[in-house]
């Protein structure tokens, strides 16, 4: 009975992979039309061509540095990988058109009531460097993509290889903008589900990248631009909806994240010899192709995601085999498209994310029927990367100059100090 038992649930789990590594893993399955599909990086049209707009990843939680709310995002993805399309790392930066948003829906309407809006400038002389400007949002300013907001401290973003530029403001805020290490991870040790096939298969899919199973291995040897943002955690900051837009300078969005690879799972291009009808976007009226889809999302608010993309995520579930009576309530967590802090619950993903936790391996678990891991490698993982507790927490770039060959003392201090 056992070994029939066995063999059955092989057989599904076999019978799934076709249709479980699209859904999950076509975003990745071409070079650069995907190339970290499982995480948010080049993630439509407009976002491959531009990657200083290009958010890779999202991350809420509380930082040990004040106990104050830490936000943080990146953009810039594979930067140092070599692959066409790509920049050094000595070359990332923010770009001066854009106007980078962290939101905050405080009251549980899916629309911000609290922003807090980066822009950065260019420096006459200076290669890398760039003059930044915090302004703090409320109300119908914090809603608007457009830069307005009150300003709450300027200062300089980090170049590789130079001093540590934290800029301080009114309130105590920490703000720190450079190049550091891409973040993203993701362990699949182990893991046994077709979605984890899907996404490990997306990864290799022709990038050149390694797809270790692990954090530093996921994406090879890659930089990103780095934004941490540290806030005091006052009361009404306890409890909080999240997600980061970058628009234009019209105040137009051109990209947003809240969950995890939202649009690197379930929006996913038709791969290479599977049917395209099943993977084209149901409404085709409105959106003709897939990164016509992927264009609109990132364009649209959150508190708009279940009317424009609802009946889209329902057929995606359908897809992954979620359970016909629990589709709508799964599209219902995923959508409005915003990620969840409590700083009264379980400090795990789903109710914040924090640069140590492996949220994809939560998210397979979460939406595969057919997901196992062994008793000795049970969630959470937590990533290998070299991260700090002192601010800004993230891990050196992967260019990064040491006092000598053999040393692990940088040339400028990575943290603040004691």
């Amino acid at each position: 009975m056992a070994l029939a038992l066995t063999m059955l649930r092989y057989e599904r789990e076999t019978a799934m992979r076709t249709v479980i590594r699209v859904a999950v893993g076509a975003a990745m399955a071409v070079a650069l039309a995907g190339a970290a599909g499982a995480s948010d990086h080049k993630d439509s049209p407009y976002t491959q061509a531009n990657p200083a707009a290009d958010i890779g990843d999202v991350f809420i939680f509380q930082g040990p540095e004040t106990g104050g709310l830490t936000m943080v995002f990146t953009v810039n993805p594979l930067s140092n990988s070599g692959l066409p399309g790509t920049s050094a790392s000595s070359e990332i930066k923010l770009d001066p058109s854009l106007t980078y948003a962290f939101k905050l829906d405080l009251d549980g309407d899916a629309r911000a009531d609290l922003a807090y809006k980066l822009r950065a400038a260019d420096i006459a002389g200076q290669a890398q460097t760039q003059s930044i400007e915090l302004k703090r949002a409320t109300g119908a300013e914090a809603a608007s993509n457009g830069w307005q907001g009150q300003t709450i401290a300027t200062g300089r973003t980090t170049a590789l290889n130079a001093p540590l530029e934290v800029v301080r403001g009114k309130a105590g805020e920490l703000l720190f903008a450079g190049v550091r290490r891409d973040p993203f991870f993701f362990d699949f040790t182990g893991v046994t589900a077709p979605a984890e096939f899907a996404i490990r298969e997306a990864l290799s899919g022709g990038d050149g990248l390694p797809a270790a199973p692990t954090s530093l291995g996921a994406f090879g040897k890659t930089d990103m631009t780095v934004v941490v943002l540290e806030v005091p955690l006052e009361p009404a900051l306890r409890k909080a909806g999240f997600w980061v837009v970058v628009s234009d300078e019209n105040g137009s969005a051109v990209d947003r994240m809240g969950r995890t690879g939202v649009q690197g799972i379930f929006l996913v291009e038709t791969p290479v010899g599977y049917n395209p009808e099943a993977y084209l976007p149901r409404d085709r009226d409105r959106f003709p192709t897939v990164g016509d889809l992927n264009n609109a999302y990132n364009s649209t608010p959150p508190a708009d995601d279940v009317e424009n993309y609802g009946a889209q995520f329902a057929y995606r579930f359908r897809q992954l085999e979620v359970d016909e009576g629990k589709v709508k309530q799964t599209v219902d967590f995923y959508l409005p498209d915003i990620l969840h802090w409590d700083a009264d619950a379980d400090r795990a993903y789903p109710n914040q994310r924090s640069l140590r936790e492996d949220s994809v391996f939560w998210t397979i678990a979460n939406v595969n029927p057919f997901y196992h891991a062994p008793d000795d490698n049970p969630p959470p993982h937590v990533s290998d990367q070299p991260l700090s507790n002192r601010f800004p927490y993230v891990a050196p770039s992967v260019a990064q100059a040491y006092e000598a060959p053999d040393s692990l003392v940088p040339v400028h201090p990575l943290y603040l100090a004691d």
